[in-house]
């Protein structure tokens, strides 16, 4: 079978340490995991105790410098080792090396690179060592911004990571890995605006938020953009407007989509993108609970972004 890869990068006592050790104490990831191997470019302040890797089988190998892991290197220690997984705990000084970006072997594929962040020197880092900031995060699936307080600023860590990484996943936690509570929230806008834009950018984390929290949305001005999804037959006035989350590949999409009524459907054709604002109210629905629709004032063209899919951080 072969054993997943997952790349672990970020500056010295960023959290990366602490993060591998925290997924080996996950029950609901380490499901089915034998043995876990470690491979360890860099070390901090957080150690990997003997009776810690005894504890939950996992065995560890120390690197100078990526140039000592090769296709032969890997062969060893996999002859060795035998294991279910593989972590590499990465040097935050270093480019990523091309051999761990595409040249694997297919039995130990890597399926995720995740990025830890300390949001207390975050803004240093980025006004002075931007170049390495940047090939930490380039190709990041999971980016985890730890050590937040109140005071943090969400819009500077997501502006930032995002302008590097738009497809990046972003968690934020405090100091001791629970769910930040910032004074300002994680949301990208002002859900208390007189009109409320959604950017391109922002669309996955509204609809994310809309769906769990309609009344909060109930009676506010919106803009958003998004396609002419579908029809709504017997309806003249009224259509699926929305935009398609991917799930896991480009194949493999789902409609994030609000109905919207008050326009001419003649003037709009299937897949048109559209800027649409209008006053969103709550709904009914059948089951239970509410839903939002959104009684449109005025509706444009619009240009469709670069990027088409919607991301949730």
């Amino acid at each position: 079978m072969p054993a997943p890869v997952y790349l672990f990068t970020g500056f010295l006592d960023s959290g990366k340490t602490s993060l591998i050790k925290d997924t080996l104490q996950d029950k609901s990831f380490m499901e089915g995991i034998d043995r876990t191997l470690i491979l360890c470019f860099e070390q901090g302040e957080v150690e990997y105790e003997n009776d810690f890797l005894d504890q939950h089988n996992a065995f560890i190998e120390f690197f100078d410098a990526s140039t000592e892991l090769t296709v032969e290197k890997i062969k060893e220690l996999d002859t060795i080792y035998h294991p279910s997984q593989v972590f590499i705990e990465y040097n935050g000084s270093e480019s990523v090396s091309e051999l761990i970006l595409s040249g694997m072997p297919s039995y130990w594929p890597l399926v995720q690179i995740l990025t830890t962040v300390d949001a207390s020197t975050f803004e240093n880092y980025i006004n002075n060592m931007r170049s390495l900031l940047y090939e930490q995060l380039k190709y990041s699936d999971v980016v985890i911004c730890n050590r937040c307080t109140e005071d943090t600023s969400a819009s500077l860590l997501r502006g930032n990571i995002k302008a590097i990484n738009r497809r990046a996943q972003i968690f934020y936690e405090g100091m001791f890995g629970e769910p930040a509570h910032l004074k300002a929230g994680i949301l990208p806008f002002d859900k208390n605006a007189d009109v409320i834009d959604i950017k391109d950018d922002d669309y996955g984390l509204w609809y994310m938020d809309a769906t769990e929290h309609p009344d909060d949305y109930n009676g506010k001005t919106i803009i958003l953009r998004g396609k002419y999804a579908e029809d709504l037959p017997g309806y003249e006035h009224s259509f699926i407007m929305g935009r398609q989350a991917m799930v896991c590949c480009a194949q493999d999409t789902s409609l994030c989509a609000i109905t919207v009524t008050g326009v001419n459907v003649k003037e709009m054709t299937k897949n048109m993108w559209l800027e649409i604002e209008g006053e969103l109210k709550t709904v009914p629905i059948e089951g239970g609970g509410k839903t939002l629709v959104l009684y449109a004032k005025r509706a444009n063209a619009y240009n469709p972004p670069t990027d088409e899919y919607v991301y949730f951080s």
